[in-house]
């Protein structure tokens, strides 16, 4: 892909829904099978023929992924974008932070979430964002309960599955309203100037919101201008998409531009091949080009992805993903080199490793050690006389000899024999000798700071 489009990664995210496993790492470096979450949008750029990305990461740990692409095969050039997150800045500010380092030379600007996990084609995105001369496009698939549904290791608790709202045009896909779940109560009013510019309105609560858009670099410019009503807005998804997606339907301003505030319709920029978008969409696809001497270049539309689509931005999601990864992973990492069971992996030859096991770099399987359906992370040492079953190991985590490790989320040495059923484990200083855990979450409190 040439300059036609710039994409970027948002990786700032501090992950406040992941308990501790965030404190020793960034959330977009959490591992996903054997590989960091990150990876797999990074993936889905370079398929599209990105050559460049900006990842827009918090300071203080940029250097974990400066070497990132080399690591793990990519072949494609990071530019780390550095924002400070102590004041828990939303995505639309992490934006404004690094504005500069947006290209004016650009068409369309690519940006997504760090903790999507999908199979779609990008490519098949950005050629209906630009067949149909969108100003926006949104990723959305069916929204995917067993993963948002899914139970975590721990105490059980209850948690209610806040879903989005999206309404869109039933023929011609244009969307017509978003809103973020959990930012409406019982109902939703939606304006008659909305119901007035669709012939078929389809509402939808089961269709996520993938966090991926593709947007023209002049409505990037309007969102992040300091003379925009945009200016206050914290959350790309949450309030500029909606603000946006609604300015479709307003009528360009009566008063002079040194009277009012910026509009849509002052920076708007038809593109340049317009008159061909026009001639060639209406011809095949039902739209608001139909019987229209002007072209619109504010339309948003959807993309909906019939395959794999989920985010991991829930303790739940994240947990499903990795406990079914070994069965997606050559869908959504497709192209790569990294295995399932990595070549530098050493496996000893008595011990047991079932095939729904992922087994990562440099890690070391002891003899007498049995795995079953299970992640083991990128330079781990499991001992031998070991049991693991249906858990997950991060990076770099060392298991004694001996232990017993159910349906568990492993995020921290365990160098005592033990037992662990049902546990989230992320401070090592937690365990003790020849002890049964059950249905805990072993984390650093002030008891044991």
């Amino acid at each position: 892909m040439r300059m036609e489009a710039q994409a970027i990664v948002l990786a700032a995210g501090p992950g406040m829904r992941m308990t501790t496993l965030t404190n020793k790492s960034p959330k977009s470096l959490l591992p996903l099978g054997t590989l960091p979450m990150i990876v797999y949008p990074l993936q889905m750029l370079e398929e599209a023929g990105f050559t460049e990305v900006t990842v827009v990461v918090s300071s203080g740990v940029e250097n974990n992924f400066v070497k990132l692409a080399e690591q793990y095969g990519l072949k494609l050039k990071l530019e780390i974008a550095v924002v400070n997150t102590s004041d828990d800045p939303g995505t639309a500010d992490s934006l404004r932070h690094i504005a500069s380092k947006i290209k004016h030379g650009v068409d369309d600007v690519v940006i997504v979430s760090s903790d999507l996990v999908t199979d779609v084609a990008l490519q098949s995105i950005m050629d209906q964002h630009r067949s149909r001369g969108a100003a926006l496009t949104m990723l959305t698939a069916k929204l995917n309960t067993d993963f948002t549904k899914a139970i975590t290791p721990g105490p059980k608790t209850k948690h209610q599955i806040n879903s989005d709202i999206i309404c869109q045009d039933g023929k011609s896909g244009q969307l017509m309203y978003a809103v973020v779940g959990g930012d409406y109560d019982d109902r939703v009013d939606l304006s008659s100037r909305v119901m007035k510019n669709s012939s078929s309105m389809s509402v939808s609560t089961s269709l996520l919101d993938a966090h991926l858009y593709v947007m023209k670099r002049w409505m990037l410019d309007y969102i992040l201008s300091d003379e925009s009503p945009c200016l206050d807005m914290g959350s790309l998804r949450a309030e500029i998409i909606p603000h946006v997606i609604s300015r479709q339907f307003t009528k360009p301003p009566s008063k002079e531009r040194e009277e009012r505030k910026l509009d849509i319709n002052d920076v708007m920029e038809n593109d340049e091949y317009m008159e061909l978008i026009k001639k060639y969409n209406t011809s095949v696809v039902d739209s608001p080009l139909h019987n229209s001497d002007e072209l619109d270049s504010r339309i948003c539309y959807t993309y909906t992805h019939p395959g794999f689509c989920v985010r991991a931005n829930t303790l739940n999601s994240y947990w499903e993903l990795n406990r079914k990864m070994h069965s997606i992973f050559n869908s959504v990492s497709s192209g790569t080199t990294w295995a399932l069971k990595h070549l530098s992996a050493d496996v000893n030859e008595k011990a047991q490793v079932s095939d729904d096991s992922l087994v990562g770099a440099g890690s070391v399987v002891c003899e007498k050690t049995n795995i079953t359906s299970s992640v083991i992370g990128n330079h781990c040492r499991i001992n031998s006389l070991t049991r693991i079953s249906n858990s997950v190991l991060t990076s770099h985590v060392i298991i004694a000899q001996g232990c017993v490790i159910e349906n568990s989320l492993i995020a921290a040495d365990i160098e005592k024999k033990c037992t662990i059923k049902n546990c989230i484990v992320t401070d090592p200083n937690r365990i003790q000798e020849n002890k049964n855990y059950s249905n805990e979450v072993l984390e650093a409190s002030a008891d044991y700071a």
